[in-house]
């Protein structure tokens, strides 16, 4: 049996609606439902020592953007308006430990796929998440990986730099593929070079001699916002760090690997395929460690991070 969240709270266009309300559906017909033409966002909010604050919520923000401006979709929002908009579905969920996603999304039925003559809206839901939750990959032990025969999908079919819902149904194969074979999730391999990319919804890091490593961007991932995260605390500890090519033999070569994503955080790998890892990570333990104490406040302040949010925001969302 397959399990749902129900998200707490929705604003289409930055307004409220309940969670009954019809308006709160995107009809069928919708270009985004039938086409997949729509970006979206997941950031997370922490609960801290002054109250919850969204992580890295400007990135996101500017990432959601750029995905629109990638794959052409027209809109009339600007960084601001995303941001007064999230602020206020964070609120009204009254969560602290939360998971946000706006996104751009086409609420009418359109049968055209001429994006120039969609019209695209700002959508924002949240859900509930567990200060200590992560997603189904994540096992104590560690999560088990299967490279996958799906590929990302070739730089010249589809911007591998956009967050945007089409390039999901690659990611959905690869993910059910490894489900199904009796793994946790599939590492995608870019269809050009042959080399890894990343996983079907976070991105690969592998340590070796004590240089963390991970996969440049010219291979069609991602551009991670954990994943740049954890580069950045990578430089904060002093611990050696390169964005370079990963071939799959590297993998086999690596003392430790993980996985890096907002919803999941920082995940340690436990096996590709008949490879195994130790259970000893004591760099990935030093990096989950600073990215915890930054997420929650607790340290790195200084790289301001963390945007907190106020509770008279709730005001206008009503």
């Amino acid at each position: 049996m397959v399990s749902a969240i129900e998200s707490t709270v929705t604003f289409w266009d930055g307004s409220h609606r309940s969670l009954d309300s019809p308006e709160r559906l995107i009809p069928f017909g919708s270009s985004s439902v039938q086409h997949g033409t729509a970006v979206f966002e997941g950031i997370r909010c922490y609960s801290t020592s002054t109250g919850p604050a969204l992580f890295r919520l400007e990135e996101h923000l500017t990432r959601l953007l750029e995905s629109a401006r990638l794959i052409g979709i027209r809109h009339d929002y600007d960084l601001e308006r995303l941001r007064s908009a999230v602020l206020r579905a964070t609120v009204a969920s009254r969560l602290s430990d939360c998971y946000v996603r706006p996104g751009l999304f086409a609420t009418a039925p359109e049968l055209s796929i001429d994006l120039g003559r969609v019209e695209f809206t700002l959508g924002v839901e949240v859900w509930p998440i567990a200060p200590d939750a992560h997603t189904d990959a994540s096992k104590p032990e560690g999560t088990q990986l299967t490279i996958s025969a799906w590929d990302r999908p070739l730089p010249s079919s589809f911007p591998s730099r956009a967050k945007a819902v089409g390039t999901y149904v690659t990611s959905a194969l690869a993910k059910t593929s490894a489900v199904d074979a009796g793994y946790d999730d599939a590492i995608q391999l870019d269809p050009l070079s042959g080399r890894v990319a990343e996983a079907t919804v976070s991105n690969i890091f592998l340590v070796r001699d004590g240089v963390v490593r991970t996969p440049w961007l010219s291979d069609s991932i991602l551009e991670g916002i954990t994943r740049d995260s954890v580069l950045a605390l990578t430089g904060e500890l002093g611990i050696p760090t390169c964005e370079e090519p990963v071939e799959v033999a590297d993998l086999w070569s690596a003392d430790e690997v993980f996985l890096t994503g907002t919803a999941s955080e920082l995940v340690p790998v436990s096996s590709i395929d008949d490879h195994h890892y130790p259970a000893n990570s004591p760099v990935f333990q030093a990096i989950s460690e600073a990215y915890e104490g930054a997420a929650t406040g607790k340290d790195f302040d200084w790289l301001n991070w963390l945007t907190p949010v106020p509770a008279d925001t709730v005001a206008t969302a009503r």
